[in-house]
C-alpha cells in the first residue's frame, strides 16, 4: 500500500505503514509492515486487558514486521514512556506481570521487603524491546545494566525498579509468558 493507515485508540495514535502481501491465497502467505504508536494512555490499555494498573503515556515502534502464514517470523518492536509530563504510577500487580516477561520473579522480593505494604509505586521510565530473529526474542529495556536490564526504571517515594535477567528468550517461551499472565487475570474488557 501506499500512505498510511492510521488509528485512534487508547487515546492515543497508531499508524501502520510499508504494507504489503505476497501470496495471500497460498499456503504460505507473507505480510511485512511497520507499525508506529503514540502516547497510548496506559491506564486504559491496562484497564482493558486486567494487567494491573499503569498510569502514563507509551510510545511503541514494530518495524520490519513479518508474518508468514500469519505468524511472526522477524521484527524490532521497542515500547517506551512517552516523553511529557503526566502522572506515572504502576500497582504492585503491574509489577509483578511485567517482571514475568522478563525472566525474573520480582513478586518474591516484593513480598519479602517493606514495599508489600504499598498498592502502587512511582516510576520514571517504562521500557522493553524485542529483535526477534530465527525464534529468538533478544530483549532489553530502558537501560542495561552487568545482571540485565531495566524494564520500570524507579523514581520518587515510594519507587520500584523492575529487572529482565534473560536477554535471548525463545518466541514460544515469551508467548507462554504472556499467555500465562493473562490466564490468571480477567478477560478484556470491550466498551
Amino acid at each position: 500500500t501506499d500512505g498510511a493507515l492510521g488509528f485512534d485508540l487508547f487515546n492515543g495514535s497508531l499508524a501502520v505503514t510499508n504494507l504489503s502481501m505476497q501470496d495471500p491465497m497460498a499456503a504460505a502467505p507473507r505480510l511485512n509492515a511497520d507499525l508506529q504508536s503514540r502516547n497510548l494512555d496506559l491506564g486504559d490499555l491496562t484497564r482493558t486487558f486486567s494487567f494491573g494498573a499503569i498510569e502514563g503515556k507509551l510510545d511503541g515502534d514494530v518495524n520490519n514486521l513479518e508474518l508468514v502464514k500469519w505468524q511472526p517470523t522477524s521484527f524490532d518492536a521497542s515500547f517506551v514512556s512517552s516523553p511529557g509530563r503526566y502522572p506515572r504510577k504502576i500497582s504492585q500487580r503491574a509489577v509483578e506481570n511485567i517482571s514475568s516477561l522478563g525472566g525474573a520473579g520480582a513478586a518474591a522480593a516484593i513480598q519479602r521487603s517493606f514495599l508489600r505494604f504499598f498498592e502502587q509505586f512511582n516510576y520514571d521510565k517504562i521500557g522493553l524491546s524485542c529483535r526477534l530473529r530465527n525464534d529468538i526474542c533478544q530483549m532489553s529495556g530502558v537501560q542495561s545494566t552487568p545482571e540485565g536490564y531495566i524494564i520500570v526504571k524507579g523514581s520518587g517515594v515510594p519507587a520500584i525498579t523492575v529487572m529482565g535477567y534473560n536477554h535471548n528468550v525463545s518466541w514460544g517461551e515469551l508467548l507462554s509468558r504472556i499467555q500465562r499472565i493473562t490466564a490468571g487475570n480477567a478477560k478484556p474488557v470491550i466498551k
